[in-house]
């Protein structure tokens, strides 16, 4: 039986238990990481078909992460969901430099992050939909609103 794989790359392991034991119950096949070193051991071993990154990871960011993915041959591409408490503002721009699928804004319940991989994964041509990050809210659901609408006008100013 093929089971779609989830990362949940979080330094908050609280919100990885809960993301994990939703997802799995929801079909998904989980692994988690809590820095960037785990992170990019996961993908190499697990093979994601989507990782759930945050951006302010600690031993490696998550900028690390995307770099690592799209530069080593050994890491495989995945789709990603960069989800945020905005807290790192500058780790937050990093990533906003490289291919994303979705933004989304922390806390966020696990049936809703359950339906953005659920529609990630029904509609992926492939990993990285959204070239221009400026395209990020483009995705977003008028039940799911940008929350930091702010923060991003002054990324894409810049």
């Amino acid at each position: 039986m093929f089971f779609d794989r989830v990362l949940i790359a979080d330094p908050d392991e609280p919100l990885r238990q809960r993301y994990s034991e939703f997802l799995t119950r929801d079909g998904f096949q989980v692994a988690t990481a809590a820095n960037g070193l785990e992170c990019a051991a996961q993908l190499r071993r697990f093979r994601p078909d989507v990782l759930v990154l945050e951006p302010a990871l600690p031993w490696g960011q998550g900028d690390g992460v995307l770099a690592l993915m799209h530069e080593e041959a050994d890491v495989p591409l995945a789709s990603v969901i960069v989800l945020t408490a905005m807290r790192d503002v500058d780790a937050l721009c990093r990533v906003l430099e490289f291919p994303l699928d979705d933004f989304v804004r922390k806390p966020l319940e696990p049936s809703q992050l359950a339906r953005k991989i659920h529609r990630l994964l029904n509609t992926k041509p492939a990993a990285g939909k959204l070239h221009n990050p400026r395209d990020a809210g483009r995705h977003l659901t008028p039940d799911e609103p940008a929350q930091d609408d702010q923060l991003l006008t002054h990324f894409y100013q810049r």
